[in-house]
C-alpha cells in the first residue's frame, strides 16, 4: 500500500510518497499552486508535475495510491484534474495547520499548542489540550501576510524608495535589489512591481508624479511608463524570492535590513500571541513551532519572535521542527488509511527522510 502527502502554496508544491511501513519512497517538487495568485492551469500542472516526480523517483508511477493527503490553496476540481491520469483512490484535504502540527508533535515531548507558518504568506494556528482551536493571519498579500517573505521583500523595496527620496537612510538593499532583479533604476523597479499588480491591456502604469529623465511620456505633470517588449512584470512569488537578499544584507550589518527582519519576527510573534490569547493559554506550558523559509534567517527573526511570544506566554517554548509539513501530510494519509502511527513507522520516516533533504526543516 502507498500513500501521498502534498503540501503547496504560493512559492512551491512538494510531494512525498510512502509505503505502509512509513518508508519514504520518492520526492517531487514544482512551482506555485495558489490559484489566488497564479493561473489555474499553472497550478494544475505544478501539482501534476510534483506528484508524478515523486512517483517516478520511487518507481511507483503505475502503483495504486490508497490515500493522498493534500494541503494547498486549490479547489477540488483543480486537484482532480491534476490527478486525472493517476490511480489515486481517495483524496483527503487537510484542515488548516494540521500538516504542520502532525509534522511536529510526534517529535516533540510536550503539547504542540501553536504552529506559525511564515513562507510566502503568514498565519498561525493553535490547539488547546482539550481540542479547542483558533487561527490568525492568512489574509493575503494585500490585506495581511505580515512577516512573510513577500511582506519582507515589499518592505525592502519600500526602503529602497525611501532612500531614493531621502526619507530613509542609505542601505545596501538598493544595489542588492537592483542586482537581484536586473533593475536599471528605482523607476524601473516601481514599474516592474506595479505592472504585476494590474491587468491593463496595454500594460501602461502610473509610476510617479514629478520630473523624470525624459524616457517616459509626460502629460499634465504625470509620468507614465509603458512596458517594453520582453519586459515581464514581477509575480508575487518572484518578489518573495527577494527575502534571502534581505537576510544577506542584514548579515552584512545593514541596519535597514536588520530592522525589516526584526519587524517580521515581531509580526509573526503577534500572530502566535493572538492565537494564545484567544485560546486562554497564556499561563500554560506548550510548544510554539515555527515553520517556513522566513525562519531560516535564524536569530535575526527568531529572537524578536521569541521575545514577543514570551511577553504574553512566558512558559511557552519555541521549538524548531525536524520536518517540513509535507511529512505531516504523509502521516495524515497513513492514519486515514488505517496505519497506526507508532514508533516503527516514525523511525522508518526518520531514517528514509535522509534521502530527501527537501522534506527536512
Amino acid at each position: 500500500m502507498y500513500v501521498l502527502g502534498v503540501d503547496g502554496g504560493g512559492s512551491k508544491v512538494v510531494c512525498l510518497v510512502a509505503d505502509e511501513t512509513g518508508q519514504l519512497r520518492g520526492y517531487g517538487r514544482a512551482g506555485p499552486v495558489n490559484i489566488n495568485y497564479v493561473e489555474r492551469r499553472v497550478a494544475v500542472e505544478g501539482l501534476r508535475r510534483a506528484v508524478r516526480a515523486a512517483l517516478e523517483a520511487g518507481g511507483l508511477l503505475e502503483a495504486p495510491i490508497e490515500v493522498m493527503c493534500i494541503s494547498a490553496p486549490m479547489d477540488a476540481a483543480a486537484v482532480d484534474e491534476a490527478l486525472a491520469d493517476l490511480p489515486v483512490r481517495k483524496i483527503l484535504e487537510a484542515a488548516e495547520g494540521e500538516t504542520s502540527r502532525w509534522a511536529a508533535h510526534y517529535w516533540i515531548d510536550q503539547h504542540v499548542g501553536v504552529v506559525v507558518d511564515a513562507g510566502i504568506s503568514s498565519r498561525a494556528r493553535g490547539w488547546t489540550g482539550e481540542g479547542q482551536q483558533a487561527g490568525a493571519g492568512g489574509w493575503g498579500a494585500v490585506l495581511g501576510d505580515e512577516g512573510s517573505s513577500y511582506w519582507i521583500s515589499m518592505e525592502a523595496i519600500r526602503a529602497v524608495l525611501r532612500a531614493e527620496d531621502g526619507r530613509g537612510e542609505d542601505t545596501l538593499l538598493t544595489q542588492m535589489v537592483f542586482d537581484h532583479f536586473g533593475f536599471r533604476d528605482a523607476m524601473d523597479m516601481v514599474f516592474r512591481v506595479l505592472c504585476g499588480m494590474i491587468t491593463s491591456p496595454d500594460a501602461t502604469q502610473l509610476v510617479r508624479i514629478g520630473p523624470d529623465s525624459g524616457a517616459e511620456a509626460v502629460r499634465a505633470g504625470t509620468v507614465v511608463r509603458k512596458a517594453k517588449s520582453g519586459t515581464a512584470p514581477l509575480l508575487r512569488h518572484e518578489i518573495a524570492g527577494l527575502c534571502p537578499v534581505v537576510v544577506r544584507a542584514a548579515q552584512q550589518g545593514d541596519r535597514t535590513a536588520q530592522h525589516i527582519l526584526a519587524s517580521a519576527g515581531r509580526e509573526l510573534g503577534a500572530l502566535a500571541t493572538a492565537v494564545i490569547r484567544r485560546l486562554y493559554m497564556a499561563l500554560e506550558s506548550f510548544a510554539v513551532v515555527p515553520f517556513g523559509g522566513v525562519f531560516k534567517a535564524g536569530e535575526l527573526v527568531l529572537a524578536p519572535f521569541r521575545e514577543t511570544v514570551a511577553a504574553t506566554a512566558p512558559q511557552a517554548q519555541i521549538i524548531l521542527p525536524r520536518f517540513e509539513p509535507v511529512v505531516g501530510a504523509v502521516l495524515l494519509a497513513l492514519d486515514d488509511a488505517g496505519v497506526a502511527i507508532d514508533w516503527p513507522v516514525l523511525e522508518a520516516v526518520e531514517q528514509s527522510a535522509v534521502r530527501f533533504p527537501g522534506c527536512r526543516a
